[in-house]
């Protein structure tokens, strides 16, 4: 009886708690969640009472950015630009926390130095060494040898390192021979062949103290200074004074075109040229470049001769040039043919025909590196990169600080140098670079471990500097180097349209006829027109053969009774009093003596 009244006991609580549940719909006075549909109501319901629910009225909004004083200063770190920079609370770049160079920077660090590549060299590095006539480098990690004499040459080491060069019984040289003296030309023993500065072109005097032979400058003789660029560069610098950092177009980026050899065997071709390029933009940084144009050219640039540079230079830096007449076709789309205002061209070869093989090679700015002219041949505009297949992934970078005017950082420069010009101490020993520390090179210094040298002499080279020789640690430039980068930039720019002298008329009478550092000359004798042309290393008042020797708006002029000297249009000036000697203008007195 009692289970029984227990069992009834329980089916009367299930059935009040159905009724329960029946009359009471937990859900009903819910919210709606969003997109949930809404029931309509049953037939015969009254209509529900609506009334509108505004919204909250507005509160006014300060719509102006924050200001200085709303941001907290240094409050994260981030990347910018490749580097770790210091960002504001409001998201704002501040300044530079950490330079990464080529490394890149990513989760707010620099990458990690890569693992150095397994090498079987020992101490024998890329730069190599001559062993009697034997060059002996490291070449992607494997020691190479080659017998120079065997192919009738002889080992030198050169600044590109150990070489086979030609046999020249009348200029050639060591590389240990001291410097002397010839009248007023100095003799420079320089690669293995002598080279002679005209210190007279220099209005200078050629001058030996014991072992030592070097130009100097006559005390009276004012040497003009460097003029600076009076537009904005790509440096982080405010050039034209104007308050304002590299403003306007002057951090464009840089076009370069891309010219491969028909049937060239480049293995990974499209992936190394965008390695080359992302490690370039990082290590030229703020200054960017991209690939504007791929093209064939002809199968004799598959391996690339030295000697052919200067030819090469001329044809490529012209081909996808404005001014050519096959390239001022109007725009075809399905192959832009149109002509670039300016570019820089880069061949891509197989190999270079040198012994032992190098992984790229350059041209220089007017004969210029560390703001010291090297030669007293004239240059032409043209410039050309051309890399090999056994490149560095920072070879693109280091060959484009050669076509923007830097030198080795184990270049010794202040045998050019006129002494007396107006340089500081730094100037005169190294590459010509301040803040880049002095450098022996290979193999005066040599690695111990990855990226650690020691040096015979205790110089403290910086191992990581792009324009060093220490493969493998290569991925930075200082910021004086860069800065000179971008000033040779600004100047190849203006050169470019000068290319085709029909590009670049100009009257002689106007102090700024022509780009930085070139200079208004007659194209012949009467009423020819005068064009611009690329300064030479000779400075007004010294004797000249030709114009393209002159500089400093000088061309080169003379008569029966009296050498030819390099003379300046007269413009009133304080080292010019106008005289007239019979050509169609005026000149500067002061050239004539």
């Amino acid at each position: 009886m009692k289970a029984r009244a227990l069992r009834v006991l329980g089916v009367a609580v299930l059935l009040g708690l159905a009724l329960l549940l029946w009359w009471w719909d937990p859900m009903a006075n819910a919210p709606r969640r969003r997109g949930e549909p809404t029931l309509p109501p049953p037939a015969g319901a009254p209509a529900p009472d609506f009334t509108f629910v505004p919204a909250p009225a507005p509160q006014p909004q300060n719509s102006s950015p924050p200001t200085a004083a709303d941001c907290e200063s240094e409050a994260e770190l981030d990347c910018h630009q490749g580097d770790v920079y210091w960002f504001d609370s409001c998201g704002r770049p501040e300044a530079r926390f950490e330079r990464c160079g080529a490394l890149g920077c990513e989760d707010a660090r620099c990458r990690e130095e890569p693992p150095p590549p397994v090498s079987d060299c020992g101490s024998i590095s890329a730069y190599g060494q001559c062993s009697g006539n034997v060059a002996e480098a490291c070449i992607q990690g494997r020691l190479v040898r080659f017998d120079c004499a065997a192919h009738r040459q002889r080992c030198i080491t050169t600044s590109e390192g150990a070489a086979c060069m030609p046999y020249d019984e009348k200029n050639g040289c060591r590389g240990d021979e001291p410097a002397r003296c010839e009248g007023d030309k100095l003799k420079l023993c320089v690669d293995g062949v002598y080279r002679t500065i005209d210190c007279a072109a220099r209005r200078a005097h050629c001058s030996e103290r014991g072992t030592v032979a070097q130009c100097e400058i006559d005390p009276a003789v004012i040497y003009p200074p460097v003029a600076d660029l009076d537009s904005e560069l790509c440096d982080a610098q405010d050039n034209d004074a104007d308050g304002r950092i590299d403003e306007g177009d002057a951090c464009a980026e840089v076009p370069l075109v891309a010219f491969i050899p028909e049937g060239a065997q480049l293995v990974n071709h499209e992936q190394r040229m965008q390695e080359d390029l992302e490690v370039l933009n990082r290590v030229l940084s703020p200054n960017k470049f991209r690939w504007a144009r791929v093209r064939k050219v002809q199968a004799s640039y598959r391996k690339f001769d030295p000697n052919d540079m200067e030819t090469a230079a001329s044809y490529l830096s012209q081909r996808e040039s404005t001014f050519l007449p096959d390239r001022a076709a109007p725009l075809d789309e399905a192959n832009d043919t149109r002509g670039l205002d300016f570019y820089i061209p880069v061949l891509y070869s197989e190999e270079l025909k040198m012994r032992p093989p190098k992984s790229g090679m350059s041209t220089l700015p007017n004969a210029r590196c560390g703001g010291v002219r090297l030669t007293d041949q004239p240059s032409p505009i043209s410039g050309l990169i051309v890399l090999s297949e056994s490149r560095q992934p920072e070879t693109l970078a280091h060959e484009m600080g050669h076509y923007l005017g830097l030198c080795h950082t184990h270049e010794q420069l202040g045998r050019f140098v006129v002494m007396g010009e107006p340089l500081s101490e730094c100037q005169l020993e190294g590459d010509s670079i301040c803040d880049t520390p002095i450098d022996p090179g290979p193999p005066a210094c040599y690695q111990t471990e990855a990226c650690v040298l020691r040096c015979r002499d205790g110089a403290r080279p910086d191992p990581f500097n792009v324009m060093s020789y220490y493969l493998g640690c290569r991925r930075v430039l200082s910021l004086e180097q860069l800065s000179t980068a971008a000033r040779n930039l600004q100047l190849r720019r203006g050169w470019f349209r000068c290319l085709d002298p029909r590009g670049c008329p100009c009257q002689p009478g106007r102090k700024a006829a022509c780009p930085q550092e070139m200079s208004c000359r007659p194209s012949g004798a009467g009423d020819a027109p005068w064009y611009c042309e690329l300064d030479g290393a000779s400075l007004p008042g010294s004797a000249c053969h030709d114009s393209s020797q002159c500089s400093l708006r000088a061309f080169c002029a003379g008569s029966s009774q009296a050498v030819s000297r390099c003379i300046r249009p007269c413009i009133e000036e304080p080292d010019c009093s106008c005289t007239d000697v019979g050509l169609p203008i005026g000149v500067c007195r002061e050239d004539l003596n």
